[in-house]
């Protein structure tokens, strides 16, 4: 993949529609998933996130189910065991309950942007910060 070819690192959200069509749905991802909060409520949380190019973010743990839609750029999420998630515009991901990391964008020039989805048990914070690596 080229980095100068910026079109494929950007999510298109319109242009759907065929003619005499009223209304098109672009499914991003329809999966089961086991780890919802077991509660009667759940705080929710959506939101969009940038990260500069060559950025990171800082260190931290998602204490519920978290989803997020990669609009623009590439995405690196980085555990102690490495690199486990990779994502690029379009790509929808998921990341691990309680377990640290922190988000890299490794292109040179291009901001990485998202649309994240948190579902977390109401007696907890969405995230979990720690200054420095927790390992």
């Amino acid at each position: 993949m080229q980095l100068a070819n910026y079109r494929d690192l950007k999510l298109e959200l319109d242009g759907f529609l065929k003619p005499g069509e009223q209304h098109k749905r672009n499914v991003l991802l329809e999966t089961v998933y086991g780890s919802l909060p077991k509660d009667a409520q759940a705080n929710v949380l959506v939101f969009s996130a940038e990260i500069a190019p060559g950025g990171y973010t800082a260190w931290h743990c998602h204490n519920g189910a978290t989803f997020f839609v990669c609009t623009q750029g590439l995405f690196e999420a980085q555990f102690q065991e490495g690199t486990l998630v990779k994502a690029k515009a379009g790509d929808v991901y998921s990341e691990p309950i309680a377990k640290f990391h922190r988000g890299h964008n490794p292109h040179p020039d291009l901001v990485y942007s998202c649309i994240g989805l948190c579902l977390t048990s109401p007696d907890r914070e969405h995230l979990t910060s720690a200054l420095e690596c927790p390992w």
